[in-house]
């Protein structure tokens, strides 16, 4: 029985531990074994079995929700003996480091890892001189000034300091190279700026890890790295290094050892003295080099490494065609060659894998890239497979029904091929594992018993354009896991189920756009908050409910809602909303705009186009300062334009066509810092001038202002449009998300719909006003505009002189004025110009001729005294039918006198017969050119002298 009472715990020491505990919080009860006399027994306590002495304390939280806190006893300095301390994973609410852990001189080892430590590294902890193991790593807010302290750390072996701040420690490697016992050092994440390129002495070069990732040295590659010829692991991920340095002569030749080398996000490595040196690590296992901007081909440097595990490749611009040779790599688990622009063929590569004796892959990732060819029979035999990504190829044929086979399988990724064929319960018999499903924009077709139940709960089904009709698929019913759910354009016809709107708790991203879709909406209760639902295109119907809210983007466009927006809006006016895009364009909403947008503090983009609201733009609207783009065109809406949506510092797109406004264009728009580039009011009942301060307006690209009611002259100020006048270049009007925004513009007499070139369309549209008084000179200098309509209005004068300086300008509508003259000769210089429209005025004379004015159908002049291609030809004698207008025969009047300059001309034209005999080949062509246009403008200007003179004898 005496042997039985022993306690090997010394007494001093277990009061020493019972005030640790008493001064922890242990929430999980961890230490309830810490009772009772020998803490020798205690869980976490390991003590020596001869002299009793507490040797280890393993206190390493074991989940997030069992972490110890408070505070460390100083009494533990009575654990003379303690060699190893273990307090990782728990959290000490940023506390310092207590001073007393530099009295433990018998440690060798101290891990404070994920520990919750903050402050600065206390320099006690340099007294530790027998210390092998350190790591302090993602310890909260720890910082060090200075390494200093580590010097008489002689013994240390493995040093990890990841995730501390080391900004303002410029002596780092200075300390740490002289550390000769020193095998693996871990620095990620240390704010590092200097990656010392000549240092003075290495002596750290039995190092077999280095770990220096996530430092942005933004400089050269050292050549001392590869004097480290033990190194077995190499990681510099994203250390932006950018080349190699000048008199660098090593390469990975000089590391056989190297298992593991990750390089991702740094250009050095595009090198092909480096990339070559890798077809010597016989040893490595592991390689990344991601986002290296590698062009140089790599694939032949890897096909012998035949114990590889794992290849990350993705995110360069490698071309190449994959060899056969790399699916010898029996060995490779996780195979990532994404986004780059390989090419080959994917089913020898596939096939070779299947005849490895016991595959190990297990992902696969060749999305983005050139690949060819069809997915074999065999691919079952991937027993291991977790992911095969590869969409947005150039695959074509069907997926093989042995792929149900896969019980592994967890993401499936055909997504942006050419698959065809149809899928079957046979193709998904066995994946049980399968959470995500990619096969958006096949030719699929999803043939599947009514009753089926699927053996998979999936969390992305992705499977827009691929035939699931023409009934809603039932079986999405049991999926409700899911977060996005995509079947749009799926050629589904049927009444959208109740069981919808309440299904999918966990949805934030649902598509089911493009299809033929009947039904009411219902009330969405389950989906998250701020989710993205694309309902558009489809014959939805009811009334917009008010939770829906809730989302961040919706989409009911094209639709047959109705109702008012009243419910939407003004339910819970009081909460916040997340919505940050609306459209309910082409819908039979009607009813006032309810004015409640106090708190859509978020919204960018609005679009209620086409509907049939009526009453005023909403005030409330103009409390919205994220506002970008406020589209309300053809509905009913009526009273005047408030002064503030033309003051937007917002806004950069308002489309308000095809409404009934009325009043004047306020003259205190432009006021505010504005950054509007399209604005459309076009058929409405404004009235009144163009005030001047629309200049303000200096970003406009397009200014829509047709069929209204203003009058007055032309305003003189437009070359204050910025990009109009060319002193700007066009960029894009803006961007949200991947979506580029969108607008339906009439030009060149039909309406077209501008997405991603909308950027580069500059238009001015004043046509169908009462626009009197000359065009200004000022209007023709706008350099960028590229499409110009001033037609049905009451335009006098002539048509300016100065149209050749737009040299973008690809229509012109002058059309329905009373602009009278000669088209002048620079329209024909015009060589963009595709579109023009000049009938209906009182023109005269010859059509200039040019490169572009005789491809013009008669219709672009009809209505004018103009003669000559593509009208009828001019004549001397009648070419101008307003030569003659009383009846009398004046034409022999008018060639006597033709026939007198001629003679008079006849000495001078010998001169200009002769002169091209003394001009080179190229100035006699462009002499020619000239005196061709000379005699055209002359002989117009001959008939229009004479039919001055003809008036006034008559008025005489």
């Amino acid at each position: 029985m005496g042997s039985l009472d022993h306690v090997l715990c010394l007494p001093t020491e277990r009061l020493a531990l019972i005030d640790l505990k008493s001064n922890l919080t242990d929430h999980a009860n961890r230490l309830s074994s810490w009772v009772g006399k020998d803490c020798c027994t205690w869980s976490g306590v390991v003590c020596d079995n001869v002299t009793g002495h507490v040797q280890e304390i393993h206190l390493r939280g074991p989940y997030y929700d069992q972490r110890l806190g408070g505070t460390i006893s100083s009494s533990v300095i009575e654990l003379l003996q303690l060699r190893y301390l273990d307090l990782s994973y728990n959290n000490f609410s940023d506390s310092s480091i207590p001073a007393f852990f530099g009295s433990f001189q018998n440690l060798i080892y101290l891990n404070l890892s994920y520990s919750g430590f903050g402050g600065e590294i206390l320099h006690q902890l340099g007294n530790l001189s027998t210390l092998c193991v350190l790591d302090l790593s993602y310890s909260c807010s720890l910082y060090s000034k200075s390494l200093a302290w580590l010097r008489n750390l002689k013994v240390l072996q493995q040093l990890d300091m990841g995730g501390i701040d080391l900004a303002f420690a410029s002596d780092w490697f200075k300390v740490i190279s002289n550390l000769t016992s020193l095998l693996e050092l871990h620095l990620p994440s240390c704010r590092l700026k200097r990656l010392p390129s000549n240092p003075t002495t290495v002596s750290f070069t039995s190092l077999i890890s280095l770990d220096l990732s996530y430092n942005h040295f933004d400089s050269m590659l050292p050549g001392w790295i590869f004097s480290l010829h033990n190194l077995a692991f190499l990681d510099l991920t994203d250390c932006q290094i950018n080349g190699v340095l000048p008199g660098t002569h090593g390469s990975f030749r000089s590391m056989p050892s190297l298992s593991t080398l990750f390089l991702s996000t740094n250009t050095f490595v595009n090198s092909s003295s480096l990339l070559n040196g890798l077809s010597s690590l016989s040893d490595l296992r592991q390689l990344d080099v991601s986002l290296c901007n590698i062009s140089s081909p790599i694939l032949a440097n890897l096909q012998n490494l035949s114990l590889i595990e794992y290849v990350d490749l993705s995110y360069n611009r490698i071309s190449e065609e994959i060899p056969k040779s790399l699916s010898n790599l029996c060995n490779i688990t996780n195979l990532y060659l994404r986004y780059n622009n390989f090419s080959g063929n994917v089913s020898e590569l596939l096939e070779k894998f299947c005849e490895c004796e016991s595959p190990k892959l297990e992902f696969l990732s060749l999305q983005y890239n050139n690949l060819i060819g069809q997915l074999p029979e065999r691919l079952g035999k991937l027993k291991n497979l977790i992911q095969i990504s590869l969409g947005n190829n150039n695959l074509t044929g069907t997926i093989p029904e042995s792929i149900g086979r896969l019980g592994n399988l967890r993401y499936l990724v055909l997504h942006y091929n050419s698959l065809t064929g149809i899928l079957t319960e046979n193709h998904f018999a066995n994946l049980t594992s399968l959470k995500h499903l990619w096969v958006k924009e096949n030719k699929l077709v999803f043939k599947l018993n009514v009753n089926w139940i699927p053996p998979f709960k999936l969390k992305v089904l992705s499977a827009g354009s691929c035939g699931s009709g023409p009934q809603f698929p039932v079986w999405i019913q049991s999926q409700t896991d899911l977060t996005s759910l995509d079947v749009c354009n799926a050629n589904i016809s049927d009444t959208i189920p109740n069981w919808f709107w309440t299904t999918f708790p966990y949805v934030d991203y649902l598509n089911i756009s493009h299809n033929n879709i009947q039904g009411k909406l219902g009330d969405v209760m389950s989906f998250a908050p701020g989710a993205i639902l694309d309902l558009s295109n489809n014959r939805l119907r009811g009334v917009l409910p008010g939770n829906f809210s809730t989302t961040s983007i919706l989409d009911l466009s094209n639709n047959k809602i109705s109702g008012s927006l009243e419910q939407f809006l003004c339910s819970s006016i009081q909460n916040p909303r997340q919505l940050e895009f609306l459209n309910l364009a082409n819908n039979n909403m009607s009813g006032v705009i309810s004015d409640c947008w106090m708190n859509f503090r978020y919204l960018k983009i609005l679009n209620l186009d086409k509907n049939q609201f009526t009453g005023i733009i909403p005030s409330s609207l103009g409390n919205i300062s994220s506002l970008r783009s406020l589209k309300m065109d053809d509905n009913r809406l009526s009273g005047k334009l408030p002064p503030w949506l033309l003051n937007s510092t917002s806004l950069v797109v308002i489309k308000l066509a095809e409404n009934e406004l009325m009043g004047k264009i306020p003259s205190s728009i432009g006021r505010n810092n504005t950054s509007l580039r399209v604005l459309s009011l076009r058929s409405n009942k404004l009235e009144g001038k163009i005030p001047d301060e629309i200049c303000h307006l200096s970003s406009l690209q397009i200014l829509d202002l047709a069929h209204n009611d203003l009058s007055v002259n032309l305003p003189t100020c437009f070359t204050n449009f910025s990009v109009m006048s060319g002193n700007e270049t066009a960029c894009l009007i803006f961007q949200y998300r991947t979506s580029i925004v969108t607008a339906s513009l009439v030009t060149k007499g039909n309406t077209y719909t501008y997405s991603t070139i909308l950027y580069q369309v500059t238009t001015l549209d004043l046509s169908s006003n009462k626009f009197s008084g000359s065009i200004p000179d000022e209007l023709v200098r706008l350099l960028g505009l590229r499409f110009l309509n001033l037609s049905h209005n009451d335009l006098t004068g002539t048509i300016p002189n100065l149209f050749n300086q737009i040299g973008k300008l690809e229509s012109l509508d002058l059309s329905m004025n009373h602009l009278n003259g000669n088209i002048p000769l620079t329209l024909s210089h015009l060589t963009a110009l595709n579109w023009l429209n000049v009938s209906y005025n009182n023109l005269v004379g010859r059509i200039p001729t040019g490169p572009q004015l005789q491809t013009f159908s008669e219709s672009s002049f009809t209505e004018n005294a103009l003669c000559g291609d593509p009208l009828p030809a001019c004549l001397l004698n009648n070419g101008n039918p307003q030569v003659t207008t009383d009846g009398h025969d004046e034409s022999n009047h008018i060639d006597w006198i033709l026939v007198i300059f001629a003679l008079v001309g006849l000495a001078g034209g010998f001169g200009i017969i002769l002169a091209p005999l003394f001009l080179s080949r190229r100035w006699r062509i462009a002499y020619y050119n000239f005196l061709e246009d000379f005699w055209f403008n002359l002989q117009d200007f001959i008939i229009l002298l004479f039919l001055g003179l003809k008036k006034r004898f008559r008025s005489g």
